[in-house]
């Protein structure tokens, strides 16, 4: 397998909010706000690179035949090069109809990212709409990745060496399938097909330098890859992608599986045939096993999820945490491991900590009870150490995202959707903060996996959203301020902020028939843009206001005077009120407008309020900034 040294480290510091935005200045009363920049100014395909999910990584993993232990360990690389190719972006034309597709371009709570150029709705002039730059989370980072790592269909792990293994490529292919793209999807499978299949259709693990340099297969990959490509026939419309998809499950059963007495189990490669077997409880994907047995009506599949979720709930009989590896016996007996080969000393890591992401993603509630059991293991507090030992002791003060995204599946699993939210923001914090293809991946992979159903699965975070067919208005599974079963028909319908004596009915921001957002034709009218996310769900809700009238302050005069702490209420259609708490404030220039750290996605519900500030220029008629007060939930 040869020698991988293990490289240095650096832990990650989260970083706070800060306390309060940048100060403002007084807003004089003047005939018109100016119109906005329109959207094409910061379009959203490049506003999404501030938060790209480039972060820490793992290692290689196979060894070959010869020693059989086909994983190493996983660790952090240093950051990878930025890459130059062209973007590859998430809003594809093709195929909308279908319903996966559909799914995801709901403009769901929990996935809006709002639209660029709302920036002066409230500024009595037309706003660029931002339908067609809008979209989710979910496919914004899963772009992101693909522009970061995809190079002509190759998935490179830059800092790792510039390899290509076969995981890789499956994380491409179905970060592809959640940004809509069909031409980068068919560019991965390609490459895939013409440098790693092999003749029995499974996956060599590791190509460089132009060649493959080991050729042992990953049952893990090859799994993703078959799941990918039944997801992508759905969404792209074509049945030779589900017949690839199909074909290579069909070999995975046949060639990295076993029969034990605790039932069929994944094998992690071919060479692992012999009891008692090593097993990798992250490698088992419940939803991957749903996807192909739905595609195939192979029975061996459900026989998969049975046996999977046996070996995997008796893992954590003996071990409150899943091990990175274990073994699984012909009797059905189970014992935790170091690695593959059984040697070192067992931990939960860069491996295990799929296993909550995994088993969370499931439609099946026996499986999410799987998840939900990691919960109480885990350590508690801001911080969450990248490695663990069996008894859950830290064995490094590094921070990864993918430790953040496990836990934060394991709580949503367990109905503690509070913890997993600010998990998920953890995640997306360190993830920014330390960038390596491994973060990338699985910080894109678990928000596809546990806020979407674009994968297939039925995500822990979003289960009203998916009930009601991802609405736009849907409840998100992070904080439910209003019953599930009333979040799809709610909308808002009158505002208070007490700071500054605004209590108002709110109407809704449509389309004039320029294109632009409408404003409100009354000055002291509140409104919400309609086709954005709803106040109370998931992601950057944005309320817009005038700051002025010809002759007098307008309803939103006051908006600068707002202090971090101050109160936003917003009541909506179906009785429940979604309250807001003040976190900052910003002036800032319309023509540099920093849609990237304004509209982007973020995890939570969250209000912008936004009316005109700055200087009144003359000679155009308008005033030259933006006053912007962003609250989170209360």
């Amino acid at each position: 397998m040869g020698s991988r040294a293990d490289r240095s480290r650096r832990g990650v510091v989260l970083r706070g909010r800060p306390a309060r935005g940048l100060g403002v200045d007084a807003v004089r009363a003047r005939h018109r706000c100016g119109r906005a920049h329109r959207a094409g100014h910061h379009r959203l395909g490049h506003s999404r690179r501030h938060a790209r999910r480039r972060h820490p990584h793992r290692r290689g993993r196979h060894g070959r035949r010869s020693d059989r232990n086909p994983r190493g360990r996983r660790g952090r690389g240093t950051p990878p090069r930025r890459s130059r190719r062209r973007a590859h972006h998430a809003s594809s034309p093709r195929h909308r109809g279908n319903r996966v597709i559909g799914l995801r371009r709901a403009l769901a709570a929990s996935s809006v990212a709002v639209a660029v150029a709302l920036v002066a709705a409230a500024c009595a002039a037309p706003v660029a709409d931002p339908g067609s730059e809008a979209t989710d989370g979910s496919a914004s980072a899963a772009a992101d990745f693909l522009e970061q790592y995809a190079d002509d269909g190759r998935v490179v792990r830059t800092d790792q060496g510039g390899d290509t293994v076969s995981e890789g490529q499956a994380y491409g292919l179905l970060l592809a399938v959640a940004a809509d793209d069909e031409e980068t999807f068919d560019e991965i499978w390609e490459w895939t097909t013409a440098h790693l299949q092999r003749d029995d259709l499974l996956l060599a693990w590791r190509w460089q330098e132009g060649a493959v340099v080991d050729d042992q297969p990953a049952s893990d990959a090859d799994l993703d890859a078959a799941r990918a490509l039944v997801l992508a026939a759905d969404a792209f419309g074509r049945d030779d992608l589900r017949e690839d998809g199909v074909a290579l499950g069909e070999a995975l059963l046949d060639e990295m599986t076993a029969s034990t007495e605790t039932g069929r189990i994944l094998l992690p490669g071919p060479w692992a045939t012999a009891s008692p077997h090593a097993y990798n409880p992250s490698y088992s994907s419940p939803a991957a096993y749903a996807v192909l047995s739905a595609a195939s009506g192979d029975t061996r599949w459900e026989e998969l999820a049975t046996g999977s979720r046996a070996a995997t709930e008796a893992l954590l009989d003996v071990n409150a945490l899943p091990t990175n590896w274990a073994t699984v016996a012909a009797d059905g007996s189970v014992a935790i491991a170091g690695s593959a080969s059984g040697e070192g000393e067992p931990g939960y890591g860069y491996d295990a900590t799929r296993t909550s992401i995994r088993y969370a993603e499931s439609c099946d509630p026996a499986d999410r009870a799987v998840a939900a059991r990691i919960a109480a293991a885990l350590p508690d507090g801001d911080e969450l150490p990248a490695e663990l030992d069996s008894g859950a002791e830290a064995v490094t003060s590094d921070q990864h995202p993918v430790a953040y995204a496990a836990r934060a599946a394991a709580y949503a699993a367990d109905s503690s959707t509070d913890a997993a939210r600010d998990d998920l923001a953890r995640m997306t914090e360190t993830a920014v903060a330390t960038p390596t293809y491994y973060g990338d991946a699985w910080s894109a992979l678990a928000g596809a996996m546990l806020t979407d159903d674009v994968l297939g699965g039925c995500p822990p975070l979003d289960a009203a959203t998916s009930a009601a067919g991802a609405s736009a208005s849907a409840a998100d599974g992070f904080q439910d301020p209003v019953a599930p079963e009333a979040a799809s028909n709610a909308t808002p319908e009158h505002i208070s902020i007490p700071a500054i004596g605004v209590d108002s009915d709110l109407i809704g921001l449509g389309l004039g028939v320029d294109g632009w957002i409408e404003s409100p034709a009354d000055f002291d009218a509140v409104g919400w843009y309609e086709n954005g996310v709803v106040p109370g769900a998931i992601g950057p809700a944005v309320i817009a206001g005038h700051v002025d009238s010809p002759t007098a302050p307008a309803v939103f005069y006051d908006l600068p005077k707002l202090v971090p702490g101050d109160t936003v209420s917003v009541a909506r259609s179906d009785g429940t009120t979604a309250d807001f708490v003040v976190t900052g404030i910003q002036t800032v220039e319309k023509d540099s407008f920093p849609t990237e750290s304004i509209y982007a996605p973020v995890p939570t519900p969250e209000l912008r309020l936004v009316t005109c500030g700055g200087a009144w220029d003359p000679q155009t008629g308008h005033y030259v900034d933006n006053v912007v007060v962003t609250a989170i939930a209360a």
